[in-house]
């Protein structure tokens, strides 16, 4: 017998490393969740910063907007009149005070008029500079003054020659063509030559057609100095750029000193990211783009100055505008904490991993103790032996309950062994007196029917020229149903003999071809009071290795019922054929009323008939042929499959095992 290693022993030494090796897997487990979760919760946090950013960007670039657009309709509606140029500079004025981060609002004319408000930041507070440009017999007229804040004017008109032409100027194209939605790229303005965007609206008269264009100018300064006071609220970096690497929007912009006179020196139009080598500006440009500065790919950690930055480059998704917006955050800043918390969960696993190997240790000396004893009483009731079990010790509830239940379940099964016992030999007496009593009838009412057969088919045979027409027909049908009725007997008789668990006989060479033959002749009256059609296709040489009675019996008892069921002027079929594997399959076939699917799953249930069909209840029988002819081929060997359907017939399929079948030239002698 194999040897096993017993449970204890297995316990003690592959629990501790079970339970270590878990520990160990937890730990490492643990450091990874910890170390996705720290880079999820960056890739988060980016996210939400980056949506941050551009959300505060977009409503501050909104402001802007709308003011256009209301201006814009108050010229179309004619609110405000466009054309009273001291009206239009004054409300102006009203806007760039109510608005202070913008740098100028101005109004172009088809004719190449213009009229403009600037902010000037002095240190002596806003100032504003009023400019009108107007054609005035060919000549283009510049009228230009100075303003506080309080509307005073503190430097006269003056006039001056100016080449500006509205017309010619990138605000006036976005608006005029419908370029994003009216917002310029990052361009130098004419006056202050300071880089900034403007956001135009043209405004239009009822028959649509345009009056003139207004705009709004803000700084790339004040994009800067906004963005700043944004840094503050992420705790980290963010900038605005274009998709060549300009710099709309950066806290160093907004350190650069502004413009205090109106003076036209040469300024560059657009820092790029080049031009700050020395700022982490360039590093999360060349981190955030893929190779060959074709779009940007997100989320990126950096190292800029020996520290550990979590960066994002994404686009900036306002007016079809082209720009980036980028973020950078020190990873130590937000995700600090999660240093400190892998660290607590380590030596907090490693202390549980410890106390669960010395609490297993522990705990498997009374699991060990209970399976002993489960062992134990499920050997006996294996072996059942129900007597002498252990009886439930166990410390702990689960192996307790499960003792209380195997002691339960071998207690129930014993009694139901018991009663099972005393109802199966209840119910092998009740057969054998069953059989004995069918057996004892029969052979009673044989004797009797005997001697009613004989004088009848004496007085048949003697004084049938004495009786009248009538009177042999009376003697006609007392053999008839005599013969009939010991036909039922013999039934009864043989199913009791197979009921009681007789053998079938040898093995002996059978010609299938000739069985059913003489089959056919014995039921030849009956084939000829139904005009019945009869097909045979079996091979000559097939044979059976079966004993000849119950063969016999089997093929008579399926015509028979196929005779019995079939209508006048139908067709009986037997087939014969050897396969290939050595199997023999024999069918019987007839096209007779059939059976329905409930009568089909009775067929084998002894004295089972069924009165559905007036034809089938009108002729005799007790239904215990195809019971019979089921227990003939268990005793021989044979499968037997019964099909039907309703009124198309009946087809019997013998199929005969390999060994049991052959032809003449292979079969023994």
């Amino acid at each position: 017998m194999r040897a096993f290693w017993s449970v204890r022993t297995v316990l003690l030494i592959a629990l501790p490393l079970l339970v270590g090796m878990a520990a160990l897997a937890i730990i490492g487990g643990g450091l990874v969740i910890a170390q996705r979760g720290a880079d999820a919760a960056a890739q988060s946090l980016m996210r939400s910063a980056t949506s941050h950013i551009v959300s505060r960007a977009v409503a501050f670039l909104s402001q802007a907007e709308r003011l256009s657009d209301l201006t814009a309709r108050m010229i179309s509606e004619r609110t405000l009149d466009a054309t009273d140029r001291q009206v239009l500079q004054r409300y102006l004025w009203q806007q760039l005070m109510a608005h202070p981060y913008l740098a100028g609002m101005y109004v172009g004319y088809e004719d190449g008029g213009f009229t403009y408000v600037m902010r000037v930041q002095t240190v002596t507070g806003d100032q504003f500079m009023f400019k009108t440009i107007e054609e005035q017999r060919r000549a283009r007229m510049v009228t230009v003054t100075w303003r506080n804040a309080f509307y005073e004017e503190i430097v006269p008109d003056a006039t001056m020659v100016d080449g500006y032409d509205p017309r010619l100027r990138p605000w006036y194209a976005a608006a005029t063509r419908g370029l994003n939605s009216g917002w310029t790229e990052p361009y130098v303005f004419w006056t202050t030559r300071q880089p900034g965007i403007t956001v135009a609206r043209p405004a239009k008269c009822e028959n649509e057609v345009m009056q003139c264009v207004i705009g709004a100018d803000i700084t790339l300064n004040e994009m800067s100095q906004f963005f700043q006071r944004l840094e503050s609220e992420i705790s980290g970096r963010a900038f605005l750029l274009t998709d060549e690497a300009g710099i709309i929007a950066a806290s160093e912009l907004a350190r650069q000193p502004t413009s205090r006179q109106i003076v036209r020196p040469i300024g560059q139009a657009l820092m790029t990211v080049d031009d700050l080598d020395q700022s982490l500006l360039p590093a999360v440009w060349r981190h955030g783009m893929s190779p060959g500065a074709l779009k940007p790919v997100g989320f990126r950690t950096l190292d800029w100055q020996g520290v550990n930055y979590l960066a994002e480059l994404s686009a900036f998704d306002f007016r079809g505008l082209s720009w980036l917006v980028g973020i950078a955050v020190p990873r130590a800043g937000p995700l600090g904490w999660f240093s400190s918390v892998r660290d607590s969960v380590f030596w907090m696993v490693a202390g549980i991993a410890l106390v669960t190997v010395l609490a297993a240790i522990a705990l498997s000396q009374p699991i060990v103790a209970g399976l002993r004893r489960l062992e134990h009483n499920a050997s006996r009731v294996r072996s059942g032996q129900f007597e002498d079990l252990l009886p439930a010790q166990g410390s702990f509830k689960e192996i307790r309950q499960t003792e209380e239940a195997l002691i339960d379940m071998a207690r129930n099964l014993s009694a139901q062994i018991q009663a099972t016992q005393l109802a199966l030999d209840e119910a092998i007496r009740a057969g054998q007196i069953k059989s004995e009593f069918l057996a004892h009838m029969s052979h009673e009412l044989r004797t009797p029917l005997n001697g009613i057969i004989g004088f009848s088919e004496m007085i048949e045979m003697t004084s049938a020229d004495r009786l009248g027409e009538r009177e042999r027909s009376y003697v006609a049908d007392i053999i008839g149903l005599g013969r009939h009725l010991q036909q039922l007997i013999d039934q009864v008789l043989e199913f009791a003999r197979f009921d009681h668990g007789l053998d079938s006989g040898g093995r002996d060479p059978q010609v299938l071809g000739d069985v059913v033959a003489g089959i056919r002749r014995m039921l030849e009256q009956q084939f000829a009071e139904k005009r019945l059609q009869w097909q045979v296709e079996i091979p000559d040489d097939l044979v059976l290795l079966v004993d000849e009675t119950p063969l016999k019996q089997i093929l008579t008892n399926l015509l028979s019922n196929a005779v019995k069921y079939t209508r006048p002027n139908g067709t009986i079929t037997v087939r014969g054929q050897l396969r290939s594997d050595g199997t023999c399959r024999i069918e019987i076939g007839d096209n007779g009323v059939g059976m329905t699917a409930e009568e089909l799953r009775n067929a084998f249930v002894p004295f089972s008939r069924s009165v559905r069909n007036p034809y089938v209840a009108g002729n005799s029988g007790v239904g215990l042929g195809l019971p019979i002819t089921r227990m003939l081929c268990d005793r021989v060997g044979f499968a037997l499959e019964i099909t039907s359907m309703v009124d198309l017939g009946t087809t019997a399929t013998l199929l005969v095992a390999a060994g049991r079948a052959g032809t003449r030239s292979t079969a023994p002698a």
